[in-house]
């Protein structure tokens, strides 16, 4: 009788273990004393286990954090460019470390992440993504995704990525393009002002805004700024600026510029195509992202960036890249936003973005071809912290004059 209890006692005891491996393997992070009520990881348990927040280490072993990686097996990274397939291929090439690449818009991008932090779904270890403002304020100050730059990289970074709340990759820019067979010379405007004008009517053409992506930020910039503006209006056409029921000169330069027959579009691309389309007798302007240059080197394009018009030739706007909480793969996620930085030549990492048009953060990578260093360039720099403040309000102002 007393075997019989002693047997039946020990299958039991390794039915408990087996179930107990089976539990850890399907959530690793249970277990952990101190967690919640559930056994999952606190907030400090995760970074501690992850190496970020205030457990971030003074110098990164790149050795222990490639081989912790190659064990995880896999990353996953939200962006919202179409070139994150490229730089996914070359990073497995590289590690053999899978990447589960998604390629969103960024209201839905924002939207999908929120909502999974929110509910303790862990899929995503990387976000790229631009608007710095709602990365800044609903999620960073909130917790939900963390700073990370190789320690190597921190002393390269330029002025403007250096003490950002968090990593930038990139940088971007909206300016004006124009067709430059028609205009060899470039087109007779020298001021953002000169859109208003009536030979330009219904000749400018733009991404909506409203359909996502860094165009919002940039044009509500012109109200961040609108005391350049003014000062300007006075200067190109000799008199002061009488507003038309707009609260400053920013707005009132938006409002009269979508009165001129503002032309939207889906997306950045188009818009360079019609701009930049050969045989043009009377061809529109263009408000683009530099990189769109790129589409040169496969279509029949005549396009360029105009870079001598006040008050600035160009928006610059920040491509940030972080980790959210509770990502499974952490030191995969490192060592993916490292190859995203790339070199001191640019790197396999960082190559799907050398091209016209975008900049690194760094500052011993050298410019695509012929670009501009950004020294040599006019321009805007997002403000994360007026747009965040600012935007709501912009976002009705263009919905009810457009």
């Amino acid at each position: 009788m007393y075997v019989n209890i002693f047997l039946s006692e020990v299958i039991y005891m390794k039915r408990v273990v087996i179930l107990l491996v089976v539990v850890m393997f399907l959530f690793p992070f249970a277990g952990f004393a101190g967690g919640d009520q559930e056994g999952n990881m606190t907030v400090e348990q995760w970074e501690e286990w992850a190496g970020l927040g205030p457990y971030t280490p003074e110098e990164d072993d790149w050795d222990a954090i490639i081989a912790a990686a190659k064990e995880e097996g896999e990353v996953t990274i939200y962006a919202n460019t179409s070139r994150v397939f490229d730089f996914a291929r070359s990073f497995y090439k590289e590690y053999g470390i899978k990447v589960i690449a998604n390629d969103m818009s960024q209201g839905s991008l924002f939207e999908k992440l929120n909502r999974e932090i929110d509910a303790g779904i862990r899929n995503c270890d990387v976000v790229l993504v631009s608007d710095t403002p709602t990365q800044y304020y609903d999620f960073f100050e909130l917790g939900k995704v963390y700073r990370y730059v190789p320690v190597e990289i921190l002393p390269l970074l330029n002025e403007y990525a250096k003490d950002e709340p968090l990593g930038i990759q990139r940088f971007g820019g909206k300016a004006i393009a124009f067709n430059t067979q028609t205009y060899p010379d470039g087109p007779p405007i020298d001021t953002w002002w000169d859109l208003t004008r009536p030979e330009w009517k219904d000749k400018v053409i733009t991404k909506d805004p409203m359909l996502g992506g860094s165009e919002i930020n940039f044009f509500a910039s012109f109200a961040r700024y609108a005391d350049e503006m003014e000062a300007l209006y006075e200067e190109e056409f000799g008199e002061p600026l009488v507003l038309n029921g707009t609260e400053n000169a920013g707005y009132e330069f938006l409002k009269r510029l979508m009165d001129n027959g503002l032309i939207l579009m889906s997306s950045g691309t188009p818009v360079t195509m019609a701009v930049g389309a050969p045989r043009q007798d009377n061809p529109p302007l263009g408000i683009i992202g530099p990189s769109k240059l790129r589409l040169r080197e496969d279509s029949e394009l005549y396009v360029d960036i105009l870079w001598d018009v006040k008050p600035v030739a160009s928006y610059l706007s920040k491509q940030a890249v972080s980790i959210p909480l509770y990502s499974e793969h952490p030191n995969a996620a490192k060592l993916l936003i490292r190859w995203l930085y790339g070199d001191e030549n640019g790197g396999q990492g960082f190559q799907p973005f050398f091209d016209l048009g975008t900049w690194s953060p760094r500052i011993d990578v050298p410019q695509p071809f012929d670009q501009k260093e950004l020294a040599e360039i006019t321009f805007w720099i997002e403000d994360a912290e007026w747009l965040y403040s600012n935007v709501v309000k912009f976002r009705d102002f263009w919905i009810q004059n457009m």
